[in-house]
C-alpha cells in the first residue's frame, strides 16, 4: 500500500489570535495587581544581575528589544504530533547565534502551572514582604516563542537580559537551523520540578 505524504498545516504569527485565541505580544506587560510592586524594584539588585555576561549581552541585544519582529516568517507553528502537540519550525535556512525573538507573555503570581510559562528572574516582594514567584505566562497573550518544545540537547539557547528594568527572555539559535527543523530549547530543571508537584497534587 502506497503511504500518501499529508503537507503539514502551517501556523505564522498572524494566525495567532485566529487559530490559537492567543494575542500577539511585541513585549511582555505586568499584571496590573503587581505593576507596581515590580516598578519599583530595582533588578540592579537581582542576583542575576551580577552575572559576568550581563554587560555582554545589554550590548549586544538591547536593540532588539525597540524592533523585534512582528511581521516575522522565519519561523511557523505546526502539529508535532496529538500527544506532543505544536512545536515551532524552520521556514528557512537561520545561521547560528540568531535571534529567534522574546519569550512574551503576562508577569504574573497567578500562574497555576509551569505550561507556557518562564521564570521571572526578579525577586519581588509583595506588600506583606513575602517574595512572590512570578513568571511570564504565554498561554493566552505571547508570540511564536511560546510554541518551542523542551530538549535535552536544544538548537536554542536561551539567555536573560536586563533592559528597561525588566528581564527579558530571548531564544538564540546555537546551531545552523536547516528549513523545517524544530526549534527546541531547554526548559530547565525547576520546571519538570514544579510540573511533578502539580501532578502529585
Amino acid at each position: 500500500m502506497t503511504e500518501i505524504y499529508v503537507a503539514k498545516r502551517k501556523f505564522y504569527q498572524e494566525d495567532l489570535s485566529k487559530y490559537f485565541l492567543v494575542e500577539y505580544l511585541k513585549n511582555s506587560y505586568v499584571d496590573p495587581d503587581i505593576s507596581s510592586l515590580v516598578d519599583n524594584h530595582d533588578i540592579t539588585q537581582d542576583f542575576h544581575f551580577s552575572d559576568e555576561n550581563v554587560k555582554r549581552r545589554i550590548e549586544q541585544h538591547s536593540h532588539f528589544f525597540e524592533n523585534g519582529f512582528e511581521a516575522d516568517r522565519r519561523v511557523y507553528a505546526s502539529l508535532v504530533s496529538p500527544e506532543m502537540g505544536y512545536g515551532l519550525f524552520a521556514e528557512l535556512f537561520i545561521p547560528a547565534w540568531t535571534i529567534i525573538g522574546e519569550y512574551t507573555g503576562v508577569i504574573t503570581n497567578k500562574t497555576l502551572n509551569t505550561d507556557y510559562a518562564w521564570i521571572y528572574h526578579s525577586k519581588v516582594k509583595d506588600k506583606d514582604g513575602n517574595q512572590m514567584k512570578l513568571r511570564v505566562n504565554a498561554r493566552t497573550c505571547g508570540n511564536m516563542t511560546r510554541f518551542a518544545n523542551h530538549n535535552d540537547y536544544p538548537n536554542c539557547s536561551v539567555i536573560h537580559v536586563p533592559y528597561k528594568n525588566r528581564w527579558r527572555t530571548l531564544y538564540i539559535t546555537n546551531t545552523n537551523i536547516i528549513p523545517d527543523q524544530e526549534l527546541t530549547v531547554y526548559y530547565g530543571e525547576t520546571y519538570w520540578e514544579d510540573r511533578n508537584k502539580k501532578t502529585d497534587i
